[in-house]
């Protein structure tokens, strides 16, 4: 049975085609293939003899996805791409345009075992987690696709991405190295609904990227009803979690926070928010907090708040010195924006 090459960390892929290649600079040229070049073929790892070529077709598979569907917004060109396992699973990833930059949003899990009740993932019945290739494949392919230059990466896809950890931080070490993707930590970041000991254990092994928490809510029972599955972990407990990934990685955290009509976005609620920020010392600049309107779902019975509303809970956070953005929804005419990926 071929074994999937995207599923080996560097080292070792190197112990596994040492049966096919023994010279070091010819596995180094191998990684050239698979990393920089992105090539999603053996037969295009040219500086290499074509009988090893063909050696290593037998043995590894280099893709295991298949795109199925492409869909690009008319308003902004956001691009979302739906993926077909082995397994006859769906996954989903967003290329989002920038000035500066081409961000992908990826996932993580086939489905959602959170089940937030604002978001189309988790009306998805969870499968199982991505294994590492899967993830890095989202990320080649809509490269090779858009050729263009990934430079920023969101797990913020489909799936609790800290649920997958040791898929995850294996892609993370992947992304970071200078040799495979060199994309800057600073460029990463990771959304967690907040799984208490995996954010603490990421923040031990000190990666350096950026944290985004998904609060969304400023009391357990607000928090219940948005997410039903959370695992019992506390507001307090996510909080000084996010406390703990700051102060020991010196990054940033981003706390984000849907704004559902009539159920967390009244004024009373942002007076809430700044204080749990207060009381847990993280008002300071590298503590940003991210409103997202809510985005409309297809049989999900909530509704957006007007603009009005939206600027008094930005303005009460502001007022209070915490640094605040309402974030755009970008791909939204797609079902591409914050908590639309879906079937």
């Amino acid at each position: 049975m071929k074994k999937y090459i995207l599923d080996l960390t560097t080292t070792q892929l190197k112990s596994a085609v040492k049966s096919v290649i023994e010279q070091d600079y010819k596995i180094d040229q191998i990684v050239e293939w698979i990393y920089e070049k992105k090539s999603s073929s053996f037969k295009e790892f040219t500086n290499i003899p074509k009988i090893l070529r063909e050696e290593l077709d037998t043995k590894f598979l280099l893709r295991v996805l298949k795109m199925v569907k492409k869909e690009t917004s008319a308003v902004d060109n956001t691009v979302r791409y739906t993926f077909q396992t082995v397994d006859k699973k769906y996954l989903f990833a967003v290329l989002l345009h920038s000035k500066n930059k081409n961000s992908v949003c990826i996932s993580s899990q086939i489905g959602c075992p959170m089940m937030c009740s604002f978001c189309s993932s988790g009306t998805v019945k969870f499968a199982r987690n991505l294994s590492r290739g899967e993830i890095i494949e989202q990320i080649l392919q809509i490269e090779n696709d858009s050729k263009e230059k990934i430079s920023g990466v969101l797990f913020m896809g489909m799936g609790e991405p800290t649920l997958n950890f040791n898929n995850i931080t294996s892609v993370l070490t992947s992304l970071l190295s200078n040799r495979e993707f060199g994309i800057g930590k600073r460029h990463i970041t990771l959304s967690s609904v907040g799984v208490v000991p995996a954010i603490k254990k990421l923040a031990n092994i000190n990666f350096g990227i950026r944290l985004a928490i998904s609060l969304h809510a400023v009391d357990e029972k607000q928090r219940k009803k948005l997410i039903p599955n959370n695992f019992g972990f506390r507001i307090e407990d996510i909080l000084n979690a996010g406390k703990y990934y700051l102060e020991k990685t010196r990054s940033r955290l981003t706390i984000e926070y849907i704004l559902i009509k009539g159920i967390n976005d009244s004024t009373r609620d942002a007076h809430k928010l700044t204080r749990l920020l207060n009381r847990h010392k993280l008002l300071n600049p590298d503590v940003q907090v991210n409103l997202i309107p809510f985005n409309h779902i297809n049989g999900i019975q909530l509704q957006t708040p007007n603009q009005d509303r939206i600027q008094k809970f930005k303005n009460i956070l502001k007022f209070n010195k915490i640094t605040v953005n309402i974030r755009q929804a970008k791909g939204a005419d797609i079902g591409a924006a914050c908590g639309q990926l879906g079937y």
